[in-house]
């Protein structure tokens, strides 16, 4: 994934949106709103997985920038859409897993295998790196 891609656009049925600046937990938090907002989903594989997304997108922006700013679920079409705030204007960049310091690089590489689709563009003073994933309308 390279450079900005615009977003799709969702019809939303359902949204939730959780600010994260500055909470501790804020992981966890994001994680539990998740799985709340995809209860009614039978697919629990799809559920695993989008929490997984959400973990990997809030832990990147917790240990790549200043921290999180918010997580928005949008779901609708047929399409879970995760969106997750942060305050650098820095474009997410996948490193290669495993290099020489034994740890890291593997969150972009989940979200590009997990998701349909990923990116991410320019929000205020910051960005916001998304997801979709298709999911039972």
């Amino acid at each position: 994934m390279s450079g900005v891609r615009a977003p799709s656009v969702l019809r939303a049925a359902k949204a939730v949106r959780l600010p994260l600046a500055e909470r501790p937990g804020a992981a966890a938090e994001a994680r539990a709103v998740t799985a709340r907002f995809l209860a009614d989903v039978t697919d629990r594989e799809l559920v695993r997985d989008a929490v997984l997304l959400v973990s990997e997108l809030v832990g990147n922006a917790q240990r790549h920038t200043a921290g999180p700013g918010a997580l928005l679920l949008v779901r609708g079409d047929g399409a879970l859409r995760i969106e997750v705030s942060d305050p650098s204007r820095r474009a997410p960049v996948p490193r290669a897993p495993y290099t020489d310091n034994g740890s890291g690089g593997l969150g972009l590489h989940l979200v590009e295998r997990l998701s349909l689709r990923w990116g991410w563009r320019p929000l205020g003073p910051g960005k916001t790196v998304w997801c979709e994933l298709r999911v039972p309308p």
